[in-house]
């Protein structure tokens, strides 16, 4: 009797603090209030609670992990500094202003100065908030050494940044290089591509289909990949790149599907654009409309239509976790608007309306 007033005080401790299911909102965002005055409670086990009315959209928190290559190369001068020091210069503008809107974590690769191929078995920096003044200093004592390990250090970081909850639209790799990936010595010198000159042994081969594997792989895990190209590249590496940038998910618009850039202005100017796209247009609701309901999406009180096959409006990208995404040209407008108001109407077990009936 005594063990069963004790568990029952525990559950009745837990409910009181909330606390009886698996984070599902960020650490910031409130999922008991709507528009609409009704308390939705916390969502059961199994999906965010159907509330009719009109709820206010909250943007997710993006989580961004830079894969940053300071292979031998990046020693290389680049305009009046080094590669590196033009990533680090560049970094050092981008992410201060967004320290406290978005998850920031690291892996540098190589992770040894005396092994040439070594990769890390976790991040440097995980993903949080806060993180821009850690990350910028860990890379200003790194110095440029070793190969390029591409494909191990995106499997590294992208099982990281998997294994925690996010939202599903608002996650990413950036990865930052300036050589061809290599380092896989399963791969024989003799016959291996080498991007034109000879192979002295197997690590410097060029290993393009496992890394464009890896790229793809996890972005069918919903986690994308954007490819910067740092320098003027060889036509074998460009066409690498490129296909990189395309298995990724997030390719550049025009004749390079990756960011390649000959300047730090332009490295600057790049991680600019992707810091501004991650997340962007993803968006967390308090109310999902259950099978017979139906949500109506309005951004600064113009409607976005459903599009189920996420090209022109909106659609889910996490529904039981109230997860949506606007795609093409609405959220081109999005960014453009900056801080628009993003609003749905819900409606719950009434026939469908047309907009989204699950």
């Amino acid at each position: 009797m005594n063990r069963l007033r004790h568990v029952t005080a525990v559950v009745l401790a837990m409910l009181a603090c909330g606390r009886t299911e698996p984070l599902r909102y960020q650490s910031d965002y409130d999922p008991t209030q709507t528009d609409s005055g009704v308390d939705a409670g916390p969502p059961d086990a199994g999906h965010v609670a159907c509330i009719p009315g009109l709820v206010s959209l909250m943007p997710a928190i993006p989580k961004v992990m830079f894969v940053l290559d300071r292979s031998d190369s990046m020693s290389s001068m680049f305009g009046n500094t080094t590669r590196w020091g033009a990533l680090s210069g560049a970094l050092d503008e981008v992410l201060p202003p967004v320290d406290q809107k978005m998850e920031l974590g690291a892996l540098i690769f190589p992770s040894d100065s005396f092994a040439a191929c070594s990769v890390a078995s976790s991040p440097a920096i995980d993903p949080a908030l806060g993180n821009a003044t850690p990350l910028l200093n860990l890379i200003h004592l790194t110095r440029p050494a070793g190969h390029t390990p591409t494909a191990v250090a995106l499997n590294v970081a992208g099982g990281s940044i998997l294994s925690d909850r996010a939202a599903t639209g608002a996650r990413a790799l950036v990865l930052a290089t300036d050589g061809a990936p290599n380092c896989n010595a399963s791969l024989d010198p003799r016959t291996c591509n080498c991007g034109g000159v000879g192979c002295g042994v197997g690590a410097d081969c060029l290993d393009d289909v496992r890394t464009i594997q890896s790229i793809r792989g996890l972005a069918q895990q919903n986690l994308p990949t954007y490819v910067i190209g740092i320098q003027d590249m060889p036509g074998v590496l460009t066409d690498v790149l490129n296909q990189m940038a395309l298995a990724g998910g997030r390719p550049k618009a025009g004749s390079q599907s990756y960011y390649a850039v000959t300047s730090q202005a332009e490295l600057t100017d790049a991680l600019t654009t992707i810091r501004n796209q991650v997340g962007a247009c993803v968006f967390l609701t308090t109310s999902v409309p259950d099978a017979l309901g139906s949500l109506t999406l309005t951004v600064n009180g113009t409607p976005v239509p459903y599009d189920a096959t996420s090209t022109d409006g909106w659609s889910w990208t996490n529904r039981d976790n109230g997860e949506l995404e606007v795609f093409g040209p609405p959220c081109a407008r999005l960014v453009s608007l900056g801080n628009a108001m993003v609003q749905a109407t819900i409606q719950c077990a009434t026939a469908d309306a047309g907009a989204d009936g699950g």
